[in-house]
């Protein structure tokens, strides 16, 4: 039976989207675009927009042919590059690259289900400050990228890069991020359309490389004008013009716009084109990229080899992806056009042959994502889902949740109520990724309707699937979650012990909540003593987690610790980092480094483990998190945002009548924060703004010399003027100093984003761990 609870293994990235393109024929050296593109090698984002055909790549990839001094991490972008996941998964990799190990904390946290996508860009960003040398992260194509997470994270990177980073993004139209504020903050540069376009001598220079008959200086400038400069516009008219008696008195007969100069020009290349070249372009434009293997399978033919290579010697509109020539992609628009071509001239079912085809082939190679993306192009929903009732379990695993959730949406309802065990797997899947609960009901209902119809073996595992996805995900009152919790348990008995460990968790701290220690205590036991129980990480993690809870409650704070630790190594070890399952480890870790005194510490894993369990709607961990970070922020004198989350929890807590032990803890959290505030004296004398300054860095974990680094003091000068503060603010140590600040307003808390900044250098100090969100200071630039 499909089993979620097992870790991620990894994900197959096709190599054409981490190679830039070959060198090829014809490609006319551009020294004053690449002059442009040098001296924006300080500005963090480089975008060079233009419509199709403008050379955007070309230009980029000439440009890096010249400056071999350059690390490059090129990545290709497509439609399925919208899931933030595929698209920092890319490039991650293809930043490994420049030195194997880089990027292997984000990759490790990226293979985890439910990851933090957000803690891995942190995670790359601190490698890429450790890398000796300029790097330049091309983006190729990210008009394919058109909002969503993706993009936020985009901008969330170019703020933080560091000093020797810059990304250099191709992109058709502007991506949806605050480009103005990168404007403004001199981190943005542009290369447009005015740019790319073909000047006369370019025009000139690139004629002159091919076989068209002569041409003056004036026809040159006619074609100019006429195309606008559009490079693709002047190649097409390059090759229409090689075949013409008098190429002089045939230019001068365009005098229709840039586009339909194009669609003409285009309708003569095809057209002068050998009927079995033309059947192998129009045919294979239903491959997004393709090789000459996959090629002969879609064709059912054995000479695409020979054929791709004279078809990319000759220039036509083919582009190789890979420095071995073994991946290809036709130019955008020349696709689009051969597709048209097809469409106009083709069955549609010799196109649907080829997706079929090419599906097969994806998948026996285990690109999955091109395997659905062609399996749903053949529009046959059986099939479609076959392949995800198939390969769900490794799209969960590899951490593509919201990939798979995104093709399932594909499915019509009533193939998805035909498949029961696969929607029981969504509910399950949208409530790990917090996805509304309206959504996840959705499939829970579909899923019991279908169940009706299975063996009964089948019909329990399904019903017990429903019953511990309403219990794990605690959005309703805390009694009814663990009476399904214990109905999962029941039923997973019955029918197997795929669900048995994680259920016992789920009971185990269900029973926590409810005040019930002994119970949860014997729950977690027997979820740890399961003979299956390390076959199941993300229940064997879940049970770590309560255990070290209770030890904590206990009067235990060290072995609470030790045994959180424990917990988040075994989640580290299994891929389940980002997970989920791990919040409560976290969770756990922080709760007990807090009653042994480490607030900062603690503070810093309530902040991971709130990101992990945090969902849209009202859920009972998240708030049990909530509650306890908001302790840690008490102990850091951060009370103005103690007083904020800890509202933020209470409202949450008025969606349940029955919550357990959290509305007690809420009150005794409230009676910490009254006597935090009430415990602060008035201030000496208000502080000048040079110390304001220093007071603001110092709420940070930046130390005295890089303090003085980012506001350009000595190191004594910082000394004095901290000095002074405790001074003024009654304080006798920095932690009580940023308190009473806090407390008298005279700071706002930082976000958690803000409170790690490493040294320049972007070293993290011996005590952060390696999941830890560390941002890189970006130079003033």
């Amino acid at each position: 039976m499909p089993s979620l609870d097992r870790p991620p293994t990894e994900w197959v990235l096709s190599e054409a989207k981490l190679a830039p393109p070959r060198a090829r024929r014809g490609v006319i050296p551009r020294p004053r675009l690449f002059a442009e593109l040098d001296s924006l090698g300080d500005v963090e984002l480089t975008l060079v927009s233009a419509a199709a055909g403008f050379g955007k790549t070309v230009a980029v990839a000439s440009w890096l042919d010249q400056r071999p001094d350059l690390a490059v991490a090129w990545v290709t972008l497509d439609e399925s590059d919208e899931d933030p996941l595929r698209l920092w998964t890319a490039v991650a990799t293809a930043v490994d690259r420049l030195r194997p190990g880089i990027a292997r904390p984000a990759l490790a946290t990226l293979r985890t289900p439910r990851c933090q996508i957000e803690t891995a860009v942190d995670q790359l960003l601190n490698g890429m400050a450790g890398y000796d040398g300029r790097v330049v992260i091309i983006l190729d194509d990210l008009h394919y990228v058109a909002g969503g997470g993706g993009l936020r994270l985009l901008a969330y990177a170019v703020e933080r890069l560091p000093r020797t980073t810059r990304i250099v993004a191709t992109t058709r139209s502007d991506p949806a991020i605050r480009l103005g504020r990168l404007r403004a903050h001199g981190e943005l540069a542009e290369l447009r359309t005015r740019n790319l376009a073909f000047t006369l001598e370019e025009t000139s220079a690139f004629l002159a490389d091919h076989p068209v008959g002569p041409l003056e200086r004036e026809d040159v400038g006619l074609l100019v004008e006429r195309t606008e400069g559009w490079p693709a516009g002047i190649a097409l008219a390059a090759m229409w013009l090689a075949r013409s008696e008098n190429p002089r008195d045939d230019l001068r007969q365009f005098s229709a716009t840039n586009r339909h100069v194009a669609d003409y020009l285009t309708s003569e290349v095809l057209d002068a084109l050998d009927d079995d070249v033309r059947a192998f372009l129009t045919t294979t434009s239903v491959l997004r990229r393709f090789t000459a293997e996959l090629c002969d399978v879609a064709l059912q033919a054995d000479d695409s080899a020979e054929r791709l290579a004279a078809l990319a010697q000759s220039n036509l509109f083919i582009v190789p992806l890979d420095g071995r020539g073994e991946w290809y992609r036709y130019h955008h628009l020349f696709r689009e056009l051969l597709m048209a071509e097809l469409a106009s001239t083709a069955s549609a079912g010799s196109a649907i042959t080829v997706h079929k085809r090419a599906a097969r082939w994806f998948r026996e190679r285990g690109l999955i994502e091109d395997a659905l993306e062609h399996t749903a192009a053949t529009d046959d929903p059986p099939a479609l889902a076959d392949l995800l009732e198939d390969q769900h379990r490794e799209l969960v695993r590899n951490g593509m949740a919201e990939t798979f959730l995104r093709w399932l949406e594909r499915l019509p309802g009533s193939e998805l109520a035909r498949r029961p065990t696969l929607a029981a797997i969504a509910g399950l899947t949208s409530g790990l990724v917090a996805q509304a609960a309206t959504v996840r009901r959705r499939y829970a209902t579909v899923a019991e309707t279908g169940a009706a119809a299975l063996a009964h073996r089948e019909r329990m595992y399904v019903e017990s699937m429903v019953a511990l996805t309403r219990g794990a995900l605690l959005d309703r009152d805390l009694g009814t979650a663990l009476e399904e919790a214990e109905n999962a348990a029941h039923l997973a008995r019955r029918c197997g012990d795929e669900l048995v460990v994680p259920t016992l968790a789920v009971i185990a701290y269900g029973r926590y909540l409810a005040g019930d220690h002994v119970l949860a205590r014997a729950a977690a036991d027997e979820a740890l003593g399961r003979p299956e129980a390390h076959e199941r990480p993300h229940g064997l993690v879940f049970a770590h987690g309560v255990h070290a809870l209770l030890e904590s409650d206990g009067g235990r704070p060290q072995t609470a610790e030790d045994e959180a630790r424990s917990g988040v190594m075994l989640a580290r070890e299994l891929g389940l980092s980002g997970a989920w399952s791990a919040g409560i480890v976290h969770h756990a870790l922080g709760q007990a480094l807090l009653a042994r005194g480490n607030a900062q510490d603690a503070e810093r894993e309530l902040e991971r483990a709130s990101a992990l369990r945090h969902a849209s709607e009202p859920r009972l961990d998240s708030i049990h998190s909530l509650i306890e970070l908001v302790r840690a922020r008490i102990a850091r004198g951060r009370l103005t945002l103690a007083a904020s989350e800890l509202a933020t929890a209470r409202e949450a807590l008025t969606a349940f009548a029955d919550a357990g032990q959290l509305p007690e803890m809420a009150a005794d959290v409230d009676l910490a924060l009254a006597e935090a505030l009430a415990g602060n004296q008035p201030m000496i004398e208000p502080p000048s703004a040079a110390e304001l300054s220093i007071l603001r860095l110092m709420a940070s974990d930046l130390s005295q010399r890089e303090i003085g680094e980012e506001l350009f003091l000595s190191l004594n000068t910082i000394k004095t003027h901290s000095r002074k503060l405790y001074n003024k603010l009654r304080a006798h140590s920095r932690e009580e100093a940023v308190h009473k600040a806090h407390v008298l307003g005279l700071i706002e808390p930082a976000s958690p984003e803000q409170t790690r900044t490493p040294s320049p250098a972007g070293a993290p100090s011996a005590s952060v761990s390696a999941e830890t969100p560390i941002h890189v200071r970006p130079a003033s630039r």
